[in-house]
């Protein structure tokens, strides 16, 4: 699969695997020639080794997977309950940090082995209507708010907001449009729930006036430790008329999957300033997996490394000017992270 999906609820902001693994069991799901066992210990047994050859990021994430293994496999017995099979594999997972990973579970949220997300760390720092009043009058978005874009009040600056990486980029053209005008772009990826990165790639072609190398990846394709595809090389190409204004793109710990590869392509932008906090820092695929218990999970089989030769997994994309909004100022209608984009654009 050329791109990570994550597939998220939009009120839990929460990854639904069942339908994930749907969508890619045609060209990523294993074909089982014998069904696996249904009792706890082939459970975790089917889950652990699952992980151990097809789950890439172990180095980045500084996770010694057998030593787990070793750790939580003599807790589980054939008489293990499934709320104690439950807590035992989430326990493990949680090791990781991965917000790429998650365990759906009947009767249950579903689990995310990323504490922020999983704990709804600061997730109350970003509002869209507080945003909402930043704009003149005229603003357009949709019905199911994957896009806003307007006209910062007072301000001859352009802000455009994409809730996660799909169709909603064919906006970015329209924005540009009604824009041109402008002394400088806002492109708000705070929050952003990843998607299809590719959305990004072919719609970004105005804002660069060279091809531009932006990221490379490789998936892994057996199961030993360094069965893995040669490496993709991913670019940004022009097209169209091209627009030389200075960009501010605001993140957050909530930027995640195919939004921190769409602030990849931003940052090779020469006039581009990222803003605002740290990234999520899980870049690459996201594939599904069925339990033989029905649980579904997800993991991650590839690896990603920027411009820079380095691996930002488990790290997050840093910004270049840091900012973090203030709860207090929130519940008073106030972004600082926007107010601040605008004052570096006017």
């Amino acid at each position: 699969m050329p791109f990570g999906f994550t597939l998220l609820n939009n009120m839990k902001n929460y990854i639904i695997p069942a339908f994930l693994l749907l969508l890619l069991t045609a060209s990523c799901e294993k074909t089982f020639v014998d069904a696996p066992d249904n009792n706890p210990e082939a459970v975790f047994e089917n889950l652990w080794q699952t992980f151990n050859e097809e789950y890439a990021p172990f180095e980045e994430r500084k996770v010694d997977w057998p030593a787990l293994y070793a750790q939580y496999r003599p807790q589980v017995g054939p008489e293990t309950t499934d709320d104690s099979l439950y807590h035992i594999i989430t326990r493990m997972l949680a090791t990781l940090d991965d917000g790429h990973v998650n365990l759906t579970t009947p009767n249950r949220e579903v689990f995310n082995a990323n504490r922020i997300r999983r704990e709804k760390t600061d997730d109350k720092l970003f509002s869209l209507s507080v945003v909402e009043n930043y704009l003149e009058p005229g603003y357009k978005k949709d019905d199911k708010h994957s896009y806003l874009y307007g006209k910062i009040k007072g301000q001859n600056v352009g802000y455009i907001y994409f809730d996660y990486v799909a169709e909603n980029f064919f906006q970015l053209e329209n924005f540009l449009q009604e824009h041109a005008q402008a002394n400088g772009l806002i492109i708000d990826l705070r929050h952003n729930q990843g998607g299809d990165f590719t959305y990004c790639f072919s719609e970004i072609g105005r804002l660069t006036d060279q091809r531009r190398f932006v990221f490379r990846s490789k998936t892994k394709n057996g199961k030993a430790a360094n069965d893995y595809t040669d490496w993709t090389a991913w670019h940004i190409t022009p097209k169209g008329d091209y627009i030389d204004k200075p960009i501010v793109v605001l993140t957050d710990r909530y930027t995640i999957s195919a939004g921190e590869r769409a602030v990849m392509a931003f940052s090779v932008l020469p006039n581009v300033t990222l803003m605002g906090d740290t990234t999520c820092g899980a870049h690459g695929t996201m594939i599904g997996r069925e339990l033989a218990n029905g649980w579904y999970y997800s993991l991650v089989p590839q690896k990603v490394e920027l411009p820079d030769g380095k691996s930002y997994e488990g790290i997050g994309l840093p910004p270049d000017i840091y900012i973090k909004n203030q709860s207090a100022d929130m519940s008073q209608g106030i972004d600082q992270t926007l107010e601040m984009a605008v004052q570096r654009l006017k």
